[in-house]
């Protein structure tokens, strides 16, 4: 189920198109076998296929053809019932029916895929969990294995961020942490993966960029948090350690570790700096 729901069908029409292409069968078979064989069950089929894979919306198409098509083949295979109302009303009792069964699955996806954004994803700031970002980062490193391209990983932690806990509490703590993560995914592209790996420790890694491109945006982002730290009035600074990849490590723990490396020195060197170097 899991790999159903992360595999989504990449062309909801083509999706479509075959749902209907099924109901038409199922309405030739239902037509031509006649009123002692029900086919009803099978039109939930497409219906919950398209439903699941192509969204609400082309589900509701599927649920309207599926009935009327049950209704044509319906009324044509059978002629001699008592009331001629009674095929209109059986459309109707399988309408609800199919339309059920599409919203129930509809909901049913909907928060499947909530709950896995929420297993993905930082409760406090929004950012990506540790988990998140080690699938993403091994995606990464792997394409850049096969592109040969270069990969940059920023990690940086929050100089006197105990500090802020101990005197201004712990409210101002967790919106400092959010402000840091609003200001960092403000300071990247929308495809760069920006993480909290700890309490007050943070990630950013660009895919593609090289030493000389990637100097912007870490500049850019050292400079924004400290201007958002000022802002605040928040007695914070961020050391930083950058490595770019020109050559992909064997692991994504590879990578940190080199990363973390660096911001440790700034961090025992004064804090509130940059170290960037290429591997």
């Amino acid at each position: 189920m899991d790999k159903f729901i992360e595999n989504p069908s990449q062309s909801p029409l083509l999706t479509l198109l075959a749902g209907i292409v099924v109901i038409a069968f199922l309405g030739m078979t239902d037509y031509i076998t006649g009123p002692e064989l029900a086919f009803s069950i099978f039109y939930l089929i497409p219906i919950s296929f398209v439903t699941w894979k192509a969204g609400y919306k082309n589900g509701l198409v599927t649920v309207v053809m599926g009935t009327i098509t049950w209704l044509v083949s319906d009324i044509y295979s059978n002629p001699h019932y008592s009331n001629p109302l009674i095929p209109y009303w059986n459309s109707m009792v399988r309408f609800g029916f199919f339309l059920i069964t599409a919203y129930m699955l509809s909901a049913m996806r909907r928060s499947m895929e909530r709950e896995k954004e929420t297993a993905r994803t930082d409760s406090l700031t929004g950012a990506c969990n540790p988990r998140a970002f080690m699938e993403f980062a091994e995606q990464e490193l792997e394409r850049s294995r096969r592109g040969r391209k270069p990969l940059t990983l920023v990690y940086l932690d929050c100089d006197n961020f105990k500090t802020v806990n101990d005197t201004l509490g712990h409210n101002t703590g967790n919106n400092l942490l959010i402000e840091v993560v609003q200001t960092m995914k403000s300071c990247v592209r929308p495809y760069d993966i920006v993480a909290r790996l700890g309490g007050d420790e943070f990630a950013v890694l660009f895919p593609g960029l090289d030493a000389k491109e990637c100097r912007a945006p870490i500049d850019r982002l050292q400079s924004e948090l400290n201007a958002s730290m000022q802002f605040n009035k928040w007695p914070v600074s961020f050391s930083i350690g950058a490595v770019t990849f020109s050559h992909p490590p064997s692991s994504v723990n590879d990578m940190i570790k080199a990363a973390d490396a660096l911001m440790y020195e700034v961090k025992n060197g004064g804090k509130n700096g940059v170290l960037h170097q290429t591997v």
